[in-house]
This record gives structure tokens, sequence and C-alpha cells, in this order.
């Protein structure tokens, strides 16, 4: 039996632009987000078998339709190394510390963690288990850089999209990442939505040069808000909450992409404050350092 297990941390997008390539690995997005600590932990146990998978996500048994991207990364592998897969049953368990489905790049997290956990067995480089990772985001059409943002880690600017994308760290000493996820969304119901990601595509380019100018984290969240309203993308329900966070925190709040949420930077001094004012909100609120990436 081979077993191993690996831990991934999440990461919140606060604005992008789409690239779309027939390369899997040149597609993805720029843009800007954070890496938090609080992520997904992958255990995997492979046995001699005759090619069984079994996928629990907290618990809950997961099949390729309610949970098509671990499937879909699993096949990848085996697909890319058969000799090590082939006739081995695969049991995946996967907990998640973050909201699964609401913006926080659960999906990067759990490919990543599926990857590294099976690199020792397979013998996957470290550049592969990443490029693999990438490839199931985008056909499973989950996200475009959250991988490569969780590889990363901090406070990100991805300058150039794809898996060989520039990405350049904003300072961000002595903050945490607040936020609060009211419910799921389906990343697939933007990124498919051709009309809306010429939008996005048109504000998120504009916003993107204007942080490459300032690379702040005050510079972000601003960029980040404005590209929440003028897309259009979010509820009003969010909306509200970003205004409701804005008025009590240092930092401008704004919309978790693409999720039903809001966050924002906090500093440790005021957390307590801003959660007594977010008490009755019907969510959850969650509050994480900063994430280092995997490397």
């Amino acid at each position: 039996m081979y077993s191993s297990e690996y831990y991934v941390p999440s990461h919140i997008t606060g604005f992008f632009v789409p690239y779309f390539s027939d390369d899997c690995l040149k597609t993805g997005s720029t843009g800007a987000g954070v890496t938090l600590s609080l992520g997904l932990n992958t255990k995997i146990n492979v046995y001699n078998g005759n090619g069984k998978v079994k996928v629990k996500l907290n618990g809950k048994k997961m099949t390729p339709s309610t949970n098509p991207i671990s499937f879909k990364c699993l096949n990848i592998i085996k697909e890319r190394y058969p000799k090590f897969i082939t006739n081995k049953d695969v049991f995946i368990e996967q907990e998640s510390d973050v909201p699964v489905g609401s913006g926080y790049g659960t999906s990067a997290s759990a490919v990543l963690g599926i990857c590294f956990s099976l690199k020792d067995l397979v013998n996957i480089s470290v550049k592969d288990c990443i490029r693999i990772a990438h490839e199931a985001e985008v056909k499973n059409l989950s996200g475009l850089g959250d991988v490569v943002a969780e590889v990363k880690g901090g406070v990100e600017i991805r300058k150039t999209p794809g898996v060989e994308g520039i990405i350049e760290n904003i300072p961000a000493t002595g903050l945490k990442v607040l936020s609060v996820s009211l419910g799921i969304k389906k990343t697939g119901s933007v990124l498919g939505n051709q009309d809306k990601i010429k939008i996005i595509e048109k504000c998120g380019t504009k916003l993107l040069k204007k942080l490459v100018n300032e690379p702040t984290v005050e510079k972000m969240m601003e960029c980040s808000k404005k590209f929440t309203y003028k897309t259009g993308i979010l509820s009003s329900e969010i909306l509200d909450l970003i205004e409701v966070i804005s008025e009590i925190n240092s930092y401008n709040a704004s919309g978790i992409m693409i999720g039903e949420g809001a966050f924002t930077f906090i500093m440790e001094e005021d957390e307590k404050k801003i959660v007594e004012h977010l008490i009755d909100i019907k969510g959850d609120i969650v509050i994480s350092p900063i994430g280092k990436g995997l490397l």
C-alpha cells in the first residue's frame, strides 16, 4: 500500500482577465489575489486492485458528476503514467478548511493536493505536478489562475497568463484576510458567458495596468472593488455586504471572484471589532493569515 497526504492553501481572486488558448498550459488569467494559509488537505491511499476510485470530500462520497475535478485530475495522471496507476485502487479523502465552491480556489487546492500526494509513487516532477493541476482546472472550467497563485503564495499580481506566467508579490506584512461566504457560485457560469467575458476583459485590463504601476494592498483592493461593481457578476446582497465591511474597516472590501462572498484585509488589532459587527451576517466568516506558496 502507498499512503501520502498533502496540504494546499486556498486562494481568493480580487479581479482577473481570462485568456483562452488551444494550449491548456497557455490558457489562464492575469489579475490579482491573495493566498490564504487555510486550505484543503488531501490524503491518498493506493492499493493493488482493479482500478477502483473512491473520493470523499469533507466526509461525503463524491462521484464524477458531483466532484468532476478530482476524477479529471486522476484520469490525466493515469493517461500520462499508466504503469503506476493501472490495476490500482485509489482512495482519496479531502478535507477543506474553507467553503467549497465559493471562490476560495478549492478545486485548485484539490488537484494540487492529488498531484503532490502521488508525486513520489508516480515519480512526477514538481513542474509536471503544477502543469497537470492547471490542465485539469482549465479542462474542467473551474479556474484559470488559482493553481499558479497557490503555488506562488502571498498577495500576488499575475502579470501574464498560463502555467509559466509572470507573477510578482505585493508586500503585505502584519495583515490577515477576512472573508464572508454566502454560498456557492459555479465558476463556469461566468467563464462560459461570452458577454460577461467581454466586460471582464475590458475592465480587468485597465485595472491591472493601474495596479502594476502602484503595487500596494490598498490599490489592489481599490481595483478589486471597482471590478466588482463594473462587471456586475455578483449579487446585490454581496454589494451590500462589501459596503458594510468597507465602512468598519481600514481597507476596502471587495467581491470574491468567482464566488458569492466578500473579502478584505484586516489588521490584527481590528479583528474583534469587525467580527462583532458581522456577527448577524448569515454566512461563513473565514479569517486566515496570508498563506505561503508551495515551493
